[in-house]
């Protein structure tokens, strides 16, 4: 069956993006994220969604506070930073230890060298720090520098655990055993150069911040099918720290409702349910929630589109991902009969976003996606710096996929676990 050529309408997207951009910051557990939430409510209702409702969980929230970070000794020096959120609070000194990106290389490399990190504190570039939360602890580090990439000397904002997330008190693995913060990358390279002169170099960190249950709400709506099956399209309304994060993921919730919009013109012959989820930058919390609430329904799940991050007005790759091989040629597949040939069609199991805990329930979940934005998880990320038209093209990929989806009478790909 030939996917239908479902095309997203770039000034209906820009609007939204408009929207978006107006409400400001989301993250999770503030005002802007309520007002994002009540925003898209009234849209699904709008759009003509069955079963529009809210779908509350309890998750551990971050509440912001003060962050330092300075080399001690001889040659003092002040850092600007920002604090690692879910990384434990306190003042830690220790001496300081540069690994590079952190990789597996990066580690059997200090390994050789007879290199301890217990008490120490790790320098590390990295765009997903909260990757080095089990190698990290087992290494017993004090503490943690994450050097970010953000342009113009800006510290972006970044999580230090993800996913997955607790779903209940005690909150297990929040925070983290070692506090830590964020630098620039001006800052990283001037610290970088003090540790590479030949002395031992001294570190000084302090996170102040706090931690308490909230209540978040996804935002759930139905387009009916004709028959057993469901489809589930995702995107999520918050954002990181600072700024109104166009990109992520005003991007991805301008696909949702545009995409929902022209399903809604088809005839289905399975459900597609719209997911809008909360609290996805601090753990991935709202999609883990749904997953757990609808346990029972994972068996009727053909599969999970997840609308994240979805392109800005940047050149950058065309990149899917998906655990499973059947849905990722697929979707690879419906991309090339779009002229959307991917430059990376990554097989592998990834938990940086809400298709992780659909992957790990059987089901087959992907994201297409254009990531390469240097603004990502900043104040930088502002509509100026995010195209529609960009956004109609990727998007529209998803949505012929989601279409292929719910109304390919033949059986769907037989699921491949993940590798």
């Amino acid at each position: 069956m030939n996917p239908r050529p479902l095309d997203l309408d770039p000034t209906r997207l820009g609007r939204t993006l408009d929207d978006i951009a107006a409400i400001g910051n989301r993250y999770a557990g503030t005002p802007g994220e309520v007002t994002a939430r009540d925003y898209l409510l009234d849209r699904f209702n709008q759009l003509g969604l069955s079963e529009v409702r809210l779908e509350s969980f309890p998750f551990l929230a971050y509440e912001r506070g003060s962050a330092s970070c300075a080399l001690v000794g001889p040659a003092p020096a002040e850092f600007e930073c920002n604090p690692l959120q879910y990384t434990a609070t306190g003042e830690v000194v220790g001496e300081a230890v540069y690994l590079g990106d952190a990789t597996e290389a990066d580690f059997e490399r200090l390994d050789r060298r007879g290199v301890e990190l217990a008490g120490k504190i790790a320098v590390v570039h990295s765009m997903f720090p909260f990757d080095l939360v089990t190698v990290l602890e087992e290494r017993e580090v004090a503490g943690l520098v994450h050097i970010c990439e953000t342009p113009d000397g800006i510290v972006g904002n970044f999580t230090g655990a993800l996913y997955p997330p607790p779903l209940e008190p005690p909150w297990e693995g929040r925070p983290t055993a070692y506090c830590g913060v964020t630098i620039s990358n001006p800052a990283g390279r001037e610290l970088i150069a003090a540790l590479t002169d030949g002395a031992p170099a001294e570190i000084r960190l302090a996170h102040q911040g706090g931690y308490l249950e909230r209540t978040a709400h996804n935002v759930v709506g139905v387009i009916p099918g004709s028959e057993p099956g469901q489809v589930i399209l995702s995107a999520h309304y918050d954002s990181q720290a600072e700024g109104s994060c166009v990109y992520d993921n005003g991007s991805g919730l301008a696909s949702l409702l545009e995409t929902g919009r022209v399903l809604l013109e088809s005839d289905l012959r399975r459900t597609v349910v719209l997911l809008s989820s909360a609290a996805e930058e601090v753990g991935v919390w709202g999609a883990t929630a749904y997953v757990h609430a609808h346990a029972s329904e994972m068996e009727d799940v053909v599969g999970m589109v997840n609308l994240d991050g979805i392109a800005s007005a940047y050149p950058a790759h065309r990149e899917i991902w998906s655990a499973d091989a059947a849905l990722l040629a697929l979707a690879v597949e419906i991309g090339a009969a779009r002229g959307w040939k991917a430059h990376r069609a990554m097989n592998a199991r990834s938990t940086f976003s809400d298709h992780a805990p659909f992957t790990d329930a059987g089901v087959p979940a992907c994201l297409l996606w254009r990531p390469d934005y240097p603004y990502y998880h900043s104040r930088g990320d502002v509509r100026a710096l995010v195209d529609e038209r960009a956004i109609a093209e990727t998007a529209g990929v998803s949505a012929s996929l989601a279409h292929r989806l719910a109304s390919d009478p033949a059986p769907i790909p037989e699921r491949v676990a993940a590798p």
